[in-house]
């Protein structure tokens, strides 16, 4: 995502569309960044729409306050370009569900972004590299995609 401000990446035309994907905010750090490329999961997001939770904006921005006004309206502009899953009645009711559950285990915006994907009627699997969502996927269903382990003696 490092080069475009399209929210779906490209893809192939001839392959049927591939099912959207909720992008935690460590994956979208490495996909805005194109100073620390991660093809691994350009390739992932390639053909998907890619959706973001009101948490994860919420700790991109926060992580970009001590940046110049320039610099914060420019992501801001690009972040725009995103659908954002907003903090709804039902997301709350999940994050509720899963706060009671892990509230001494797993942070908060972790737990808002899985609910922002569970409590849709088709939930959104998420891509992410974070291991305490692995506790969410076991107990509720949280389908996680990260890309496919790197084959052995390969360098990078």
């Amino acid at each position: 995502m490092g080069s475009g401000s399209s929210f779906t990446m490209p893809s192939d035309p001839a392959e049927p569309p591939a099912r959207p994907l909720l992008v935690d905010t460590n994956v979208l750090t490495w996909l805005l960044n194109p100073k620390t490329p991660r093809p691994e999961w350009d390739r992932l997001a390639t053909g998907r729409t890619l959706y973001l939770s009101f948490a994860t904006v919420g700790e991109i921005l926060h992580g970009a306050r001590p940046w110049g006004a320039d610099r914060r309206q420019a992501l801001e502009d690009r972040l725009a370009s995103w659908p954002v899953i907003p903090g709804t009645i039902g997301v709350a009711r999940k994050f509720a569900e899963l706060r009671s559950r892990y509230h001494t285990q797993i942070g908060d915006n972790d737990l808002w972004i899985a609910a922002c994907a569970l409590s849709r009627p088709d939930p959104l699997p998420l891509a992410t590299d974070d291991g305490d969502f692995d506790r969410i996927r076991d107990e509720f269903g949280l389908v996680i995609e990260r890309p496919a382990p790197r084959s052995e003696g390969r360098s990078g």
